[in-house]
């Protein structure tokens, strides 16, 4: 196999506390929606613009032992984006430190369900 191209990819992981209780509110899916998202004022089209990444994607995952939960952010880098990675976590950081520093938005919540019903509409 050969591949069709270089794709550099920076992953960052969060081991955060045990989530599972809180499965009304799904912080996990909540950070990792913002994380992961695309469109405009997001982490991506932010990266994007100065020409940093390709793509991004999020996944939260297991609980190991039911003491810990996992969140992590894959970012596919362009060359300028690997040459300034620092800068891409930089970014990432702080957009965590803003999500944090806004508190739940309902917006959030209603996107999610709206995507949620779509995907269930559209596996029939």
């Amino acid at each position: 196999m050969i591949p069709k191209k270089d794709v550099e990819c920076l992953i960052i992981s969060w081991n955060v506390p045990y989530s599972e209780k809180d499965f009304k509110t799904n912080p996990l899916a909540y950070f990792g929606h913002l994380l992961g998202h695309e469109g405009e004022n997001s982490i991506c089209s932010y990266l994007r613009k100065d020409g940093y990444i390709t793509s991004i994607s999020s996944n939260s995952s297991g609980h190991r032992l039911e003491s810990e939960s996992s969140i992590s952010l894959s970012i596919d880098l362009t060359k300028k984006g690997l040459a300034n990675y620092e800068k891409v976590l930089e970014a990432v950081f702080q957009y965590n430190q803003n999500i944090r520093d806004a508190g739940p938005q309902d917006f959030v919540f209603e996107e999610k369900n709206k995507t949620g019903k779509m995907s269930f509409k559209f596996l029939e």
